[in-house]
């Protein structure tokens, strides 16, 4: 567009109206409810345009999308008239680099504290960049890096002196990494309804990691009538709200464990969610894990966007490499 987008005006009307950016980047995003599409809305103020991204570009003219058309009419009302008094930048700010374009990594969209894992609070500033103090979901399929991820968030936590609490469901944990939470308040139970009442009286600590949320109704699901499976997929959504109201109240961060959906009666094509219907909403990001590469002596998996309100969907969050020598996250 021709105007130049007045940056001071529009900003506090965005956030409004739900876009958002990653790290103070000049493009903010919105991304589409529907996580089957790879669609999201932005207006990049470095390069002055309003656009719609779909798939792997970015698309100008789409007067039959009302999303795209509220957002350019907003701009272009705002930069028709009076112009912001804000100051000018300073020549710091306005010789930033150029922001990378969407579908980019973490590592190549990020400030500097996430460019690497040489901070002792790598992954805790990377989640809390994307999140807040909110809800993180990760889900993936077995042997994905689910539980080796929430250990190694749990374990950077401890080392940087941060309370945490976690709530194992699965077993998954062998004795020696119960040994290596030392310092956090660890508990086990598979049974969904003493996890909902710990977690109506979760204790005030920093970070709370649930491993996971979704297998101990996943386990019970095939004896259930449809009465009860309603109930527990009830429940599920009732255990995201009190973990989201609880992020809020203490300035925390939630980290959550998940599998996916069935694949049983899914039309071919269908991109499988997190299990637990509408849950999935409750979480401010929800990350994927899968597996790129498995040998002998180590593990390679990616960690990527699946509904996301900052990054595109299938964008890379990180890679993580499980050896006998521990988990490295970059």
């Amino acid at each position: 567009m021709e105007a130049k987008l007045d940056k001071g005006r529009l900003v506090p009307i965005l956030n409004m109206m739900g876009y958002n950016t990653l790290n103070g980047t000049d493009v903010w995003k919105k991304a589409s409810d529907n996580p089957d599409e790879f669609v999201f809305w932005g207006v990049d103020f470095k390069k002055n345009e309003i656009f719609k991204w779909v798939e792997d570009h970015r698309e100008y003219d789409v007067p039959e999308d009302p999303i795209f058309m509220e957002l350019k009419s907003l701009a272009e009302s705002i930069s028709d008239s009076e112009p912001s008094t804000d100051a000018p930048k300073s020549t710091e700010q306005s010789t930033k680099e150029e922001q990378p374009e969407e579908g980019s990594t973490i590592k190549d969209n990020a400030s500097p504290v996430y460019e690497n894992n040489a901070t002792p609070t790598y992954l805790l500033d990377l989640i809390h960049g994307y999140v807040g103090n909110d809800v993180l979901e990760v889900f993936g399929d077995t042997g994905s890096g689910k539980s080796k991820f929430a250990m190694a968030v749990a374990k950077e936590a401890i080392a940087s002196k941060k309370k945490v609490f976690y709530l194992d469901t699965e077993r998954n944990l062998t004795e020696a990494d119960i040994a290596c939470l030392k310092g956090c308040e660890y508990k086990y139970t598979p049974i969904i309804d003493e996890i909902d009442r710990i977690v109506q009286k979760l204790p005030r600590v920093d970070v709370v990691i649930i491993d996971s949320i979704g297998f101990p109704v996943l386990t019970a699901y095939a004896r259930m009538n449809m009465k009860q499976k309603g109930d527990a997929l009830l429940k599920l959504i009732a255990i995201f709200g009190d973990l989201k109201g609880w992020a809020y109240l203490n300035s925390g961060v939630v980290v959550v464990t998940n599998q996916p959906e069935s694949e049983f009666n899914k039309e071919p094509g269908h991109i499988l969610r997190p299990f637990g219907d509408k849950s999935q909403f409750a979480a401010k990001e929800i990350w994927k894990t899968e597996i790129v590469d498995r040998k002998p002596a180590y593990t390679n998996i990616r960690i990527s966007a699946f509904r996301s309100r900052s990054v595109g969907h299938r964008t890379k969050i990180a890679d993580m490499k499980i050896s006998s020598n521990g988990v490295e996250v970059v």
